[in-house]
């Protein structure tokens, strides 16, 4: 009797009843609502793909996390706890693809209930295309001066080339690699550095190393000085042949071991031309020679060869 006296009474008036639940459940909920805030915070988007395709456009490199939740737990999470991700793997072929942003909870957001997270943007538009690979030189950029006196005889690099890959028509348009600065001020002997190479199309990335040893030889410098009009000897000319026309005047740059040209000046034979093949009239491509006395070194001179025509001497009597 009892018994059907409680339920009598628990049913009775069960509309209200309801109606009365559901609204403590809403307050609560709104309450608990009430209490979430919100973080945002920056996280690297990583990208993954096949061997054949590559993303061929711009694409965010991070993503802006809005996280929402309860604020004493919000706080505990470090960025790192949370990973954004393209997944291109799928892909193979060339086109535009838009691809959600993936975002995942580790380390120390595990743990955090309730936890809402959002990704801006939510997917990202990416043009893909063929995969291709090519090895280019390495270009220095070089900074600042060495000391005064001294000079850059002869620099390379080890490796002198670098495999780069990346989308066809990027990677065609990268005819070598250029380095990040080089610092020559100060520098008065031989110097070795490990340098950096800087990505001139940023789809385009390197294939194994991204940085190569440079090594420099310095050494004193040495005094070069130009003398020009200078005229050019004859040697071996035969007895029964003669020039048609007159050879024209050259220059040389001459250097000095000990760094004093001063005791330098032009000789009859600081250029010169051998004319000793030639056996009869016509016309001759000769060479030009350089000479300097002990001590000094001829650095360039012009011409380097000559084309002389030669005829018959009218008075010449074998």
């Amino acid at each position: 009797m009892r018994s059907r006296n409680w339920a009598t009474r628990l049913l009775s008036s069960w509309p209200a009843k309801v109606l009365s639940l559901a609204a403590a459940l809403l307050l609560f909920f709104f309450y608990r609502l009430n209490r979430l805030e919100d973080r945002y915070i920056s996280v690297p988007l990583s990208v993954s793909m096949n061997d054949e395709f590559v993303p061929a456009s711009e694409y965010p490199r991070s993503v802006r996390i809005t996280l929402r939740g309860e604020s004493n737990s919000l706080f505990k999470i470090q960025e790192n706890d949370i990973r954004a991700a393209l997944d291109l793997s799928g892909f193979r072929s060339e086109g535009v693809f838009r691809v959600p942003v993936q975002v995942e909870k580790i380390g120390s957001a595990l743990g955090v209930d309730p936890l809402e997270i959002q990704a801006e943007p939510s997917d990202v538009a990416v043009g893909m295309e063929k995969r291709v690979s090519k090895t280019v030189p390495i270009t220095p950029s070089f900074r600042g001066f060495l000391e005064p006196g001294f000079e850059l005889v002869s620099f390379d690099f080890v490796p002198p080339e670098v495999e780069i890959y990346g989308p066809a028509r990027a990677v065609a348009r990268v005819a070598d690699m250029t380095t990040d600065f080089i610092e020559l001020t100060g520098k008065n002997s031989d110097f070795a550095s490990r340098i950096r190479l800087l990505k001139k199309e940023s789809l385009v990335n390197f294939s194994g190393i991204d940085s190569v040893e440079f090594r420099a030889v310095v050494q004193k410098s040495l005094a070069v000085r130009t003398f020009p009009a200078i005229e050019i000897a004859v040697r071996g000319l035969p007895e029964g042949l003669q020039l048609v026309t007159p050879l024209p005047k050259g220059w040389v740059g001459v250097r000095s071991a000990n760094s004093d040209i001063s005791g330098f000046s032009p000789g009859p034979d600081t250029l010169s031309v051998d004319l000793s093949i030639a056996r009869k009239s016509g016309s001759y491509t000769i060479p030009v020679t350089a000479w300097a006395p002990e001590g000094f070194v001829v650095e360039r001179f012009e011409p380097r060869s000559l084309t002389v025509v030669l005829e018959a001497r009218k008075d010449f009597q074998p």
